[in-house]
């Protein structure tokens, strides 16, 4: 399932929007094979409104802690990572309820731009709802604060660079929210 590909540093090209200097390799950088869905931790590196959010528009994240697996790193805890927002309604309150709609914030976590080059194709998608409370209850917008975690997974089998490691794979946080399921 997981496996080193070649060994020694590998001329892997840097991701469109990363700023990452490949002039200088790094040392003991692989290819290796990553399966399909396994988990690792980003936050949002600023908050997100649904009042304000465009649908469409790029999501910013950053690795929460290092993912490695079977012995590799494959992205270092800071790393930058991005989404979108695939949908942004602002709650209305209507007139006596009707003409009513909810808030609703649907977003994404697409990509990983790893620190040797790579960018890491992942699959997140989550909807936070909120309905008005009561009958003239409030309306109010879904925030995702800056920090939030989220943990999406590999999308589909892939090679990645990566560097041999010493450091044990770490549990996912109990706070970080999973993708919605279906």
């Amino acid at each position: 399932m997981f496996c080193v590909l070649a060994a020694g540093a590998q001329s892997v090209p840097a991701p469109e929007t990363s700023v990452i200097n490949l002039a200088t390799p790094i040392p003991g950088v692989v290819t290796v094979n990553l399966p399909k869905g396994i988990p690792l931790v980003v936050e949002t590196a600023e908050s997100i409104n649904s009042y304000s959010a465009a649908t469409g528009e790029k999501i910013k994240y950053r690795v929460m802690q290092d993912f490695v697996v079977g012995g590799y790193l494959v992205a270092k805890a800071g790393d930058e990572a991005e989404g979108l927002v695939k949908e942004g309604q602002q709650g209305q309150a209507g007139f006596y309820g009707i003409g009513y709609k909810a808030a609703n914030l649907r977003i994404s976590v697409d990509k990983i731009y790893t620190f040797c080059g790579s960018t890491l194709q992942v699959d997140f998608d989550r909807s936070e709802y909120r309905r008005r409370q009561g009958f003239m209850g409030s309306n109010k917008d879904v925030d995702v604060v800056k920090g939030q975690r989220y943990v999406p997974v590999v999308d589909h089998p892939q090679q990645v660079c990566a560097v041999k490691t010493d450091e044990a794979t770490l549990p996912i946080p109990k706070d970080a929210l999973q993708p919605d399921k279906g």
